[in-house]
């Protein structure tokens, strides 16, 4: 029996004014599952799951298996008897290409069944055929080639020509889908067959501000470039409260606002999570006043386009929802990052190496991601440091990401050696795509396609951590322990059963084991309690990757690279955060206090301050103001030692505009007692001041949250006080 998988694209076609010249690719999918059977039935025998079950043909009528006897009759081939599964996530009749969606996974599943006896179909001759099928280029292009298209009537009755162009990933995309169908042969009727002058030049001007502003990523022109006078006027009024819809998104925020080929459905460009919210829920109440329900889709661009996958993809429960189809066993995917302890010799590299291939030879698939060998990065910031005084921020990060790179090859081709394939892939590359800052970048989202197209040839994937990809197409990194956020956003994206963070140690403790030798290791910990131990100075995993793990429920354990013992479960809170006080005593001394002394005491000043290290991705811990004086008052507050220069040049900026100075106190550190249910019993901030002061040790700041007590006190004392709160502490710990 011979079995192929196609996963195909939705589109969304004319993006405005492009009438029927662009489409887009996106990440909502329709998968096919062709068996080639030699026993009897009939000759052809199709099952619909999901969007179009019931209601789409079942036999030859099927365009999926009319696009597929195209092909056959190209190729020569007789196919024996086909079951023919289709589970469908593209609404039919919605605008979104579920007609070409059939056609191009018709062509593909085809050529790949007739190529075992042939060469198969190349991609202009697919092309070809998809457009023949279809009727207009516009929708098929992009759902066989991904990304954004722009296609053009062939002037000799040839194959259109067309251009890919680079998608714009930093827009999330909006699609609201109502509950109401438009058939492509009705919206076309609608649309006038002679249009005037001026408002053919109004499009043309609109189609060329929209491909530029794509092709630069210059997404300031969005909402007129989308304006559209050929089209969208006429299929407004095929759907009541459409056209108000439309409008209520551009009122609440949206960049851009375009119905999505034929229509109903309508594309909404938002920059951010509030932006979709409020553009949601305006175009949901615009469409319910006319009594029209709608679904909101959260989709980005695909940038593949179809594709011929293998067993593994159509598995990991994120990437391929294939449920309905048999026979498909689901291999667990697990995301592995190894800090640079872990990789900082050829040996450890080796030791690294057998054990993802153990792991793989058990039947996961295995994503790597890998920081830079011991200490490359002082390294190469040494280096930097030797060659100017001040280092530009964009070459920092070109210089810095140079140490990924070594171990990601270095680390495939030792997995390679020892018999399981392996590719090795920047940040870029993983396209991972981060926020324009240099040094501290965040990441906006990582497109996980190239990395399943590895997997899916049974490949382990090893991924730079630490660096992405901004908007301008620069290499940016993430600040020191990026590596664990970039290991939790690609597990996030891949649907990962697990993300194991390998380190120096084999846990998380209830206290540093190198300062408390009686401290324990957690069995398990809520994402809320590793969040503010890794905020307050726990070591094991950065905070915003913990955050990043909370915010997509990422199940996360953290094991050492240098044993198999079972390491400390991050997950949700439960029972578990019901029963227990006390979780741990945490510290750092990689804390510096800035003061600025002298500021006027009038409404936003503060917000000035806060603003310039927010727009610098500068976190902020403590805060104090200090009591009004003759008009003015200070406000000290705690970042990270690394952002001790940056915070010091904006707060100094901010403070020359005020009439204000900047003071850093760098001889500082601070300890925490950490653990759920903190708030709601006051003996625990006394006991802990307490515990300080019968060691004769200084308050200089405290801070308090729900779940954590803190306070900064001299640096040099910092031992002193993480060993007396211990045992003050050690009998209500678990």
């Amino acid at each position: 029996m011979k079995t192929v998988r196609v996963k195909v694209p939705a589109t969304t076609a004319n993006l405005g004014p492009g009438f029927d010249v662009l489409g887009m690719a996106l990440n909502l999918y329709n998968y096919l599952l062709v068996e080639e059977h030699d026993d009897d039935g009939p000759p052809v025998e199709i099952r619909v799951v999901g969007e179009g079950a019931g209601v789409l043909p079942g036999d030859e009528t099927s365009l999926v298996y009319q696009a597929m006897s195209r092909v056959f009759e190209q190729q020569d081939y007789t196919p024996q008897r086909l079951v023919i599964w289709t589970h469908n996530q593209i609404p039919v009749a919605r605008g979104l290409g579920s007609s070409a969606a059939a056609i191009v996974g018709g062509l593909l599943a085809a050529s790949a069944l007739a190529s075992e006896d042939g060469p198969g179909l190349d991609t202009p001759e697919l092309l070809s055929l998809a457009s023949g099928l279809e009727g207009h280029c516009d929708n098929v292009y992009p759902a066989l080639l991904g990304g954004m298209v722009v296609t053009a009537p062939s002037s000799d009755g040839g194959m259109p020509p067309y251009l890919k162009l680079p998608v714009p990933f930093t827009l999330r995309i909006l699609a609201v889908v109502p509950a109401y169908q438009v058939m492509t042969s009705q919206a076309r009727m609608v649309v006038p067959p002679v249009i005037p002058r001026g408002d053919a030049v109004f499009n043309l001007g609109r189609v060329g501000l929209l491909v530029a502003g794509f092709f630069t990523n210059n997404h300031t022109l969005l909402s007129q470039a989308l304006e559209d006078r050929l089209h969208q006027p006429f299929r407004q009024e095929l759907v009541p409260g459409m056209g108000e819809a439309m409008a209520a998104a551009r009122r609440a925020g949206a960049r851009g606002v375009f119905i999505s080929g034929s229509g109903p459905t309508v594309m909404a460009l938002v920059s951010d999570e509030h932006s979709r919210s409020a553009v949601g829920q305006a175009m949901s109440e615009a469409f319910a006043r006319e009594g029209i329900a709608v679904r909101l889709l959260d989709l980005k661009p695909d940038v593949f386009g179809a594709r011929v996958v293998g067993p593994g993809a159509a598995t990991s429960r994120a990437r391929y929802s294939l449920k309905g189809f048999p026979g498909l066993p689901r291999p667990r995917l697990v995301v592995q990052k190894y800090g640079g302890t872990s990789v900082a010799t050829p040996e450890r590299m080796r030791a690294v190496a057998e054990r993802i291939v153990h792991r793989r030879q058990q039947g996961e698939d295995v994503v790597v991601v890998v920081s830079a060998m011991g200490h490359v990065t002082d390294e190469l910031l040494a280096l930097a440091g030797a060659v100017t005084g001040q280092a530009p921020e964009r070459e920092l990060d070109m210089l810095l990401s140079t140490g990924e790179q070594v171990s990601i090859a270095l680390l495939a081709m030792a997995v390679h050696d020892l018999g399981c394939p392996a590719v090795s892939l920047t940040g870029g590359q993983a396209a991972i795509f981060t926020d324009p800052v240099h040094t501290r970048a965040k990441i906006l989202g990582v497109d996980p396609q190239r990395v399943l197209e590895h997997l899916d040839r049974g490949e382990v994937v090893v991924i730079a951590g630490f660096q992405g990809l901004n908007a301008s197409g620069d290499i940016t990194t993430l600040g020191r322990g990026g590596s664990d956020t970039t290991a939790v956003a690609v597990a996030s994206a891949l649907g990962a059963d697990t993300c194991e963070i390998y380190t120096d140690v084999d846990g998380v403790y209830t206290a540093d084991p190198r300062l408390v030798p009686g401290a324990r290791k957690l069995p398990e910990i809520s994402y809320d309690e590793m969040s503010e131990m890794a905020g307050l100075g726990a070591r094991v995993m950065q905070l915003r990757a913990v955050e990043f793990a909370r915010r997509f429920g990422v199940p996360v354990e953290v094991r050492s690279s240098f044993t198999h013992q079972e390491g400390t479960m991050i997950r949700g809170a439960g029972e578990l955060v019901e029963k227990v006080l006390i979780r741990g005593v945490t510290h750092s001394v990689d804390e510096v206090k800035l003061v600025l002394e002298g500021v006027p005491d009038v409404p936003g000043v503060a917000a000035q301050v806060f603003r310039a290290l927010a727009d610098q991705n500068i976190r902020v811990d403590m805060i104090i103001q200090s009591m009004r004086r003759n008009g003015v008052n200070d406000i000290a507050f705690t970042v990270s030692r690394e952002d001790r220069d940056v915070a010091m040049r904006v707060t100094g900026a901010v403070a020359a505009k005020l009439g204000a100075t900047v003071v850093c106190e760098e001889d500082i550190a601070k300890v925490s007692v950490v653990g759920a249910g903190i708030a709601q019993d006051a003996s625990v901030a006394a006991d802990m001041f307490e515990a300080l002061a019968q060691q004769g040790i200084n308050i200089d700041m405290i801070s308090t949250s729900g779940i954590r007590v803190s306070c900064v006190i001299a640096r040099n004392r910092v031992e002193d006080a993480v060993r007396a709160l211990y045992l003050r502490f050690q009998d209500r710990m678990g």
